[in-house]
């Protein structure tokens, strides 16, 4: 009868930690291709441990989830992959203990590829096989994500929108904003949430933490006033400013009042 043991596989993203016997760095590349013209980047594979290590390299899509996690999707499922563009020096490696390999990333964009594009890299470690007679365990796969930026540096056109602001709780306040995306372009946006009352005066003012955005992505954020200090009660307005780093600040309001008809 055939044993079969259990695969666990754990996704590493965080720059510079390196698992088991394999580090991966960088772990995000970004570079500028124009439409028309191709780069070339790469990133590194060392074996940290002291027995040979087996490495598969798989080319994905990747996205983000309204609440920032990260999706691996198959190559070409967005609109914005740039994953059929890319070759790749490498899909299976052998590392002997202490050495470490350069794989080449070669990007040609298309003269009609307006818009940045992007492409994710699992670079997966796999144990030794099991031997014959050997009991069943739980073989853990280690796979780091590299991120991939193809940046369009002569058509980028940033843009977003906030559509929605909706308020979760007054003690202390709390803010969900639903921002979009809308450009053609990367960004990283940050932003303040401002408190007016009834005369226009500013109560409350906070900062809201930087969040990057792919073209069309969408992002739901949760936001709380960091002093936690209550509200007198009232009627007020609160708005939320983005800034996305383009020509002009996207802002959402609503208006509320303290304490909430539902308390």
């Amino acid at each position: 009868m055939a044993r079969f043991g259990i695969v666990a596989v754990l996704l590493l993203c965080l720059t510079g930690i390196a698992w088991a016997d394999i580090a991966v760095y960088p772990l995000s590349i970004e570079v500028p291709v124009p439409p028309g013209k191709e780069a070339t980047v790469g990133f590194w594979v060392e074996n940290v441990g002291s027995t040979a290590a087996d490495v598969r390299i798989t080319l994905h899509d990747w996205f983000r989830t309204p609440e920032g996690k990260l999706q691996v999707l198959p190559p070409g499922t967005l609109e914005g992959s740039c994953a059929a563009w890319i070759t790749c020096s490498h899909t299976t490696i052998a590392i002997p203990p202490g050495e470490k390999v350069w794989v080449s990333i070669v990007i040609s964009a298309p003269e009609d590829a307006i818009g940045d594009r992007w492409a994710l890299f699992l670079v997966t470690e796999y144990p030794p096989e099991e031997r014959p007679g050997e009991g069943m365990g739980t073989r853990v796969l280690v796979a780091y994500a590299v991120k991939l930026l193809r940046r369009d540096p002569d058509h980028a056109s940033p843009a977003g929108e906030i559509r929605s602001v909706e308020v979760l709780g007054v003690h202390p306040l709390k803010l969900r904003i639903h921002y979009v995306n809308t450009g053609n372009a990367h960004t990283k946006n940050s932003g303040t949430v401002e408190v007016r009352d009834i005369f226009g005066e500013t109560v409350r003012s906070f900062s809201i933490d930087e969040f990057p955005t792919l073209p069309g992505e969408e992002r739901v954020l949760v936001v709380e006033d960091p002093t936690g200090e209550p509200l007198p009660e009232g009627v007020y307005y609160a708005f939320a400013t983005v800034d996305f780093g383009g020509e002009y600040l996207v802002r959402g309001g609503i208006m509320f009042q303290v304490p909430l008809p539902s308390e």
